[in-house]
């Protein structure tokens, strides 16, 4: 229903007649589970992820555990979980992925009607190439935090490294926690949102004044605290937004992306902030917006 499964390959399959063929909304793993064993992977069954036509583009990682192991002996009780209650695909659904399939690959072209993609344009980049920015999420805030949040933020930190077997901080990264910067800590966020959080991502935050400004990430350390708070303490790499392909400074770029950016944060405005952890989901919501006069 995302628009990401090519509804010839369903076809190829069997569907709409093959009923071993399901569907679940909200499904996004990627377990691949045989008699042969079980792998768990970060790649998607395309040719970008695994190379069915040609190498693959993309570095992907995973596990493989043998059958009558206890992560395979997991999985497929997971499996069953889930396939009871998936839906089969039949004639409805196939024409659902068809409609999906369509609009992802319209959405695909120029962000704008007869105006070709700006290159300092994040927005842009993303709507035009999704698979450019996998592994990397976007997030909007409007919000500060203090310094109370981000000591209570480092003593969890602390607290559960001290807990590990072999505690991975030193000293020294210890007192570093202390003086962490305030401004690059993410604070009393749904515990949902951090255990979605990617590695790398893109910081949109709008200040008082309505002005909003573009930062680069890496997260570094999360914990929940009481009461479901949770809390995301992020480095500034200098170089990730080359490495993301812009060749303009966050200055340039937010300023074109300016007028997009004040409808997303009409959007969340009760939230004050929102994560999409990936390109596709930011992607899917710049196609919702209205088009630039």
């Amino acid at each position: 229903m995302m628009g990401g499964t090519n509804p010839n390959e369903l076809k190829a399959l069997g569907s709409p007649n093959d009923t071993r063929i399901k569907h679940l909304p909200g499904l996004h793993a990627k377990v691949y589970l045989s008699d042969k064993g079980l792998i768990t992977s970060s790649a998607n069954a395309s040719n970008n992820g695994i190379g069915f036509l040609a190498v693959a583009t993309l570095v992907e990682a995973g596990t493989f555990h043998p059958p009558k192991s206890d992560a395979y002996d997991s999985a497929s009780l997971w499996f069953e979980k889930i396939w009871k209650r998936a839906s089969v695909v039949d004639e409805i659904a196939l024409d659902q992925a068809q409609r999906a399939w369509g609009q992802k690959a319209r959405r695909g072209g120029p962000p704008g009607e007869g105006r070709p993609p700006d290159p300092a344009s994040l927005f842009d980049a993303v709507a035009r190439d999704r698979e450019r920015f996998r592994g990397v999420g976007f997030v909007f805030t409007t919000g500060n935090a203090t310094t109370k949040d981000r000591d209570e933020a480092v003593e969890a930190v602390i607290k559960k490294d001290k807990e590990l077997k072999v505690p991975l901080l030193s000293p020294s990264d210890r007192k570093a926690l202390g003086a962490w910067p305030v401004g690059d800590l993410f604070s009393n966020w749904d515990h949902e949102d951090i255990y979605a959080w990617p590695q790398r991502f893109v910081c949109a935050h709008r200040r008082p004044n309505g002005r909003f400004s573009y930062w680069f990430y890496e997260r570094v350390h999360t914990v929940i605290l009481e009461g479901e708070r949770g809390m995301l303490l992020a480095r500034r790499p200098g170089m990730l937004r080359k490495e993301l392909g812009f060749k303009r400074g966050a200055v340039a770029m937010a300023a074109v992306d300016e007028h997009r950016a004040s409808l997303i944060f009409d959007r969340i405005a009760e939230s004050g902030h929102q994560l999409y952890e990936s390109g596709e989901k930011l992607a899917e919501l710049l196609a919702e917006l209205p088009a630039e006069q």
